[in-house]
């Protein structure tokens, strides 16, 4: 499934959700990064992707594979950008 004509809004909405309960703020202030903040205090993950790699939702789904992969091994990124998913 292709995500064109899906909002920044709602791609925000749907990759807030996909880390629910957990708390999770999905920003793109510049219309260029994604911003994922995931926990809070000493678990904050932040991590940011060009919003341009987002093509499909098999795109999202690995985008939220690999923050919960850093989540998981306690990585803590202030800044990290890591790789494009293609």
């Amino acid at each position: 499934m292709s995500l064109i004509g899906v909002s920044t809004l709602e791609l925000r909405q749907l990759i807030e959700q996909a880390f629910l309960p957990e708390c999770c703020e999905v920003t793109c202030t510049d219309g260029v990064w994604l911003t994922i903040r995931l926990g809070q205090g000493d678990d904050l993950i932040v991590t940011e992707t060009r919003l341009d790699s987002l093509t499909t939702c098999h795109d999202v789904s690995n985008l939220v594979a690999q923050v919960r992969e850093e989540q998981r091994l306690g990585c803590s990124h202030a800044g990290l950008k890591p790789r494009a998913i293609a």
